[in-house]
């Protein structure tokens, strides 16, 4: 009796978990978290908002190239830069350039009021001012960063450390930016490989992590 109620148990619990374990194919659902902020001219950052630890580039141990000694980025998203650049390094793709990473809401501002057309973003709407994100460009772009194999080997990898590449070519019209090939923001690994996978930008990421899909 007793080995029978056990085998009854055991086959109960088995066929839980079968039903419970995520079917194969099925995405994952989209996370949330401090990475995972939505920051654009519908979405400004609040007038208080403070960023987390900021770090100076130019005095850490890196495995990339800087325009200037005053760059920072929060020190989660420069970690995970860093060892993205090193895995770069390691497979013979040298040369990244990081341009631009954190800048207060005055410099912003500033920006702002000396940019033509659409390439800077109001004081409070731009994801510079969260250190989430960088700039970059190689060593011998012209220009046209898109057409280096930096870019190529970017674009490819980046997810895999957590960052996606904010404003891509085609979603104009979703992230309300013109298509920025040097532009890259960290999310966190979940939630870069769920946006690669589903072809998604952040801003539909996050629509649909709002109606809890």
């Amino acid at each position: 009796m007793k080995k029978a109620l056990f085998a009854l148990v055991l086959i109960l619990a088995l066929s839980a978990a079968v039903l419970l374990a995520p079917r194969a194919g099925t995405p994952a659902a989209p996370v949330s978290g401090p990475a995972v902020l939505l920051v654009n001219a519908a979405h400004p950052l609040p007038e208080d908002f403070t960023p987390g630890e900021l770090v100076n580039l130019y005095e850490q141990k890196r495995h990339f190239l800087l325009a200037s000694s005053g760059i920072q980025l929060e020190r989660e998203t420069f970690e995970a830069a860093n060892r993205m650049f090193l895995q770069a390094e390691n497979e013979d793709m040298n040369g990244f350039i990081v341009t631009s990473g954190y800048r207060s809401r005055e410099r912003q501002a500033e920006l702002y009021a000396q940019a033509e057309g659409n390439t800077a973003q109001l004081p409070g709407c731009s994801e510079h001012e969260t250190g989430l994100a960088f700039d970059v460009t190689a060593r011998y772009d012209h220009g046209t960063f898109e057409d280096t194999p930096q870019f190529t080997w970017l674009s490819a990898h980046c997810w895999e450390y957590g960052f996606i590449l904010r404003y891509p070519k085609g979603k104009e019209a979703v992230t309300g930016i013109d298509y920025e090939p040097w532009h890259y923001r960290y999310v966190g690994e979940a939630a870069a490989r769920i946006i690669r996978e589903q072809g998604w930008t952040l801003e539909e990421y996050c629509a649909q992590a709002a109606q809890g899909i």
